[in-house]
Order: structure tokens, then sequence, then C-alpha cells
């Protein structure tokens, strides 16, 4: 049933790309476009607060208890973003700033034996994230690319426990915790090639598709009329406005006035200006690429992470118990790859990644507890290897309709070493372990008022270890694991109004 589903799918969309007329100069190429200079910037806010209560009560002769709990919490996050293309450069940054608190009480009521318990805790939570990509290019499309993320995360809570019977306390208990976590990771590489996005070609395909199908157009573009039309859809998409309303006038008034200044029009009516309106609303949603990178470099990642705990308690017995945990990771390769993006038409793209990287990592854990011996644990990989890589295609017969279908491979070695430190370690085992499998995902536009998708993924692991030392009691030294899953889901949408 499931083959049949996604085989129905694919039938109906090749009948329905076969169907569709595409009356433009067949010979341009949306590879042929090439943006020009923009740069691009958003900033969202976004503020949020929930809260929560419930109680529950049971009254009968054998037990009789009452609880009521709340809870408050709000956050809020500013995520800002700029793009920047030019002939000499590509450029990406983005920053997140996200705070949240919240606070919450537990009171329960066991009246039979005249016991009660009330906790109140409270927590915040606090991050900063900051990327960027930086590619300097020269005249040959040779280039340098600086690449890296910093983020820092702050993790507190702290509580108040009590117990009483017959109204007196006969239990109490503090406790809180603050954890520090920061992360850096940074990549230096060299290259050749260049991928830009060219779905502005395609929407200015659209739309004179659209007016010879109307009957509005003059002539037909040349290939020349639909790369301006198509740099026109490019500066108007990264202009600032603050009003919606007043963009989407601009935007159609500077595509109306381009279609009347090159004689491309020959009427201008309401079934005119509303193609513009739905083309530039609804086909341009899919990014498509063209162009190719490859690359070899150097990438690195270090990761800390501090975690304080305290609890005190004043009844029944006074206490103090402190706890520490602290752990230090860190990683860096040799990379070399290629990323590949091809728009073999209009309506196929097709698209490949691969990415092989060799060089070593370790995870170091500290611990100190109150009444225990500090212990230390450490796990290191050299060698560590990996390799990624992804082939697929894309089909999008009109600009609403598509399907998407991969495969892709995930692999990994390691020859890692367990001790206590980087000192006290030994070989432990040879690791190998894959994961590969399809993947399809399907919109079909079937009318304004019905729409199918379909997504489709299968995952294949395959684990292999070799223990050299360590080895787990009762077991073999060499131990194979697999492992296949599937999931398909299908959702079909009907409107009513």
């Amino acid at each position: 049933k499931k083959s049949k589903l996604i085989a129905l799918l694919l039938v109906s969309m090749i009948v329905l790309s076969a169907t569709s007329s595409f009356a433009q100069d067949s010979t341009f190429k949306l590879s042929d476009y090439k943006n020009p200079n923009y740069f691009y910037q958003t900033l969202d806010l976004n503020f949020r607060m929930n809260s929560s209560s419930d109680g529950n009560k049971k009254d009968n002769t054998s037990d009789y208890y009452l609880t009521n709990r709340y809870y408050l919490s709000s956050n809020a996050q500013a995520r800002y973003s700029s793009f920047t293309n030019s002939l000499k450069s590509q450029s990406e940054f983005g920053a997140t700033l996200y705070g949240s608190f919240g606070t919450g009480t537990n009171h329960e009521t066991y009246k039979l034996v005249d016991n009660e318990h009330k906790d109140n805790s409270s927590s915040t939570n606090e991050y900063l994230d900051i990327s960027g990509l930086k590619r300097f290019y020269s005249e040959k499309q040779y280039y340098f690319e600086v690449n890296g993320s910093v983020s820092n995360s702050y993790l507190g809570s702290s509580g108040k426990n009590k117990d009483f019977h017959a109204d007196t306390i006969t239990a109490s208990t503090k406790n809180n915790s603050n954890s520090f976590g920061t992360s850096v990771w940074g990549a230096f590489l060299l290259g050749k090639g260049r991928i830009e996005q060219v779905q502005d070609a395609r929407l200015a395909l659209y739309m004179l598709e659209d007016m010879n199908r109307l009957n509005r157009d003059k002539h037909s573009a040349t290939n020349e009329e639909v790369l301006e039309l198509a740099k026109v859809i490019t500066s108007l998409k990264y202009k600032r406005f603050f009003d919606n309303r007043l963009r989407k006038i601009a935007e159609i008034t500077a595509i109306d006035s381009f279609m009347q200044k090159t004689g491309l029009v020959s009427i201008t009516d309401a079934a005119y200006f509303t193609s513009l309106n739905d083309n530039w609303d609804y086909s341009n949603n899919t990014a498509r690429e063209s162009g190719y990178r490859i690359y070899i470099g150097v990438e690195g990642h270090y990761q800390f992470n501090h975690q304080k705990f305290h609890r005190e308690t004043t009844l029944p017995i006074e206490s103090i118990y402190d706890g520490k945990y602290k752990t230090n990771q860190a990683e860096i390769y040799g990379v070399a790859g290629l990323v590949y993006e091809k728009p073999i038409n209009l309506r196929w793209q097709q698209s490949a990644y691969l990415k092989v990287s060799a060089g070593s990592k370790y995870w170091l854990a500290e611990n100190s507890y109150t009444g225990y011996s500090d212990t230390s644990s450490y796990n290191g990989s050299i060698p560590s290897m990996r390799l990624t890589a992804g082939y697929g295609y894309g089909f999008y017969p009109n600009s609403r309709t598509s399907l998407t279908v991969g495969w892709f491979l995930s692999s990994m070695y390691d020859k890692q070493f367990l001790g206590t430190s980087k000192k006290d370690k030994e070989n432990s085992k040879n690791s190998f372990n894959a994961y590969t499998g399809p993947s399809l995902h399907a919109y079909y536009y079937i009318s304004e008022k019905l729409r199918l998708s379909i997504n489709f993924s299968g995952l294949y692991n395959v684990n292999y270890d070799k223990f050299i030392s360590n080895i787990p009691e009762g077991s073999d030294d060499n131990q194979t694991q697999s492992h296949w899953n599937h999931q398909l889901e299908a959702t079909l949408t009907y409107s009513l109004f």
C-alpha cells in the first residue's frame, strides 16, 4: 500500500508536468542567473507567557487528600540575521538572545494522617548564540572561507521543600543548582567554486509563462529580458519595508513598470495583475541553487560545561551537600568535501554532497561531591574519521507542487581510549558506525482547496565494535548490531472556506 501511494503520486506529478505548457525560450537555463549585489537583514522578537494550574481531590473513608499545583513561566527571544552577496564575497551572520523565567508551587494535604507537603521552585535560563560565515572570492572563483559560532548558556534553579505533621514542621530542605556552558566551533577552508540561489529566475519564468497563457504578452521574452526581470525581483526582495501593505504595492508596481518598459505586456487588466500577485506570493517559496564548491581545510570544536549543586537540610537533621561536575570536550579535524547543485531545467534539480574528516577528539569529566572521593573519566579517539554523503533529485512541475528524493550516508570510525585521565588510559575498542537510507518529501497541490503531503524516511544502522581491553563480561571481543527503521506519513488537507 505504501509503494502504491508513492507510485500514484509520482505518476500524477509527471502527468501534470507533461501537460503544463511553457511558452518561453527553452534555451534559457536557471544556472545562467547570477545574483546582483544585495544585503538582507531581519530582526524577529518573540515574547511568550504560560501558566497552568491543577487540583485533585479524593474523599472517602480510607483515603483523603487534596493537591494544588501552579506554574507560571515567561520567555523572550530576539533573533537577528543578515545575508550579503557580492562579486567578491558571500556572508551570513546570525545572533540569538534568549531568556526565560519560571516559578511554581505544589501543596499536598493528607487529612486522615494530618500531613502536609509544600514546595516552591523557580528557574531561569539564558543563552546567547552567535554564528557567522564569510567567503572571499578571487576572479577565478577560488575562495577562502572563515566559518564559526560561539554560544554561552546559563541555567539556574532553586527550591524549598517542607513537610508538616499536625501543623509542626518535620522536614525542611533547600536546594539550588547553577549550570554554565560555552561552546566554540570554527573552520578555515580553501576551495574553488560558487553556489548561487536562482529561484528568482524561476519566478521570472513563471510570471512570463502565465502572461502567455492569459494572452497578455506582446512578445516572447529573450534570455536577456528574463535575466533582467530576475534581477529586479532580487532587488525588490531585499528592500526593507516596515509596512507589508506598502511593500506589496511597491513590489507589484515595480514588476509592472518593468513589463511595460520592455514591452512584454499587451494588456494590463485585473487578470494580469492577479497573475503577478499570485506568482509573487506563491511561486518563490522553494529555494533553488546552482553551482558547486570543493574545499579542504581544518575545523575544530571546544565545549565546556560546569555545574554546581547545593542542598541544605535543617530537619529532621542538619546536613549540607555540595557537588560539582565539570566536562571538557575538544576535537579537531582535517576536512575535504564537495557540494553540488544543478538545476537541470525549470522543473528538475540535482543535488549532491560529500565530506570526509580525519582527526582526534577527547572528552574529560571531573566530579566532586561532599563526603565522596573526587572522580574523573576520560574518553579519547585517535584517530577519529568521518564520512558523510548524500545524493538526490528535486522535481518541481509547477509553482506549488514539489517532490524531493534522496539517499544519505553517515559513517564514522573511532579508535577509542578510556581511562581516568589523559595519562591513565588504555586502548578500549575500535568502533565503526554507519547510518544510511532513503528519504522522500512530496507536496501535491491538487486544487486550491485540496493538498496532499507525503513524507517517507528509511534508516539502516550498523554498529561494529572490536574490544581490545575491558571486554564486557559474557561478551565476545567482536560485536555487530544492526537496525532498520522507516516512517511514512501522508496528510490530506481540505479547506472548507
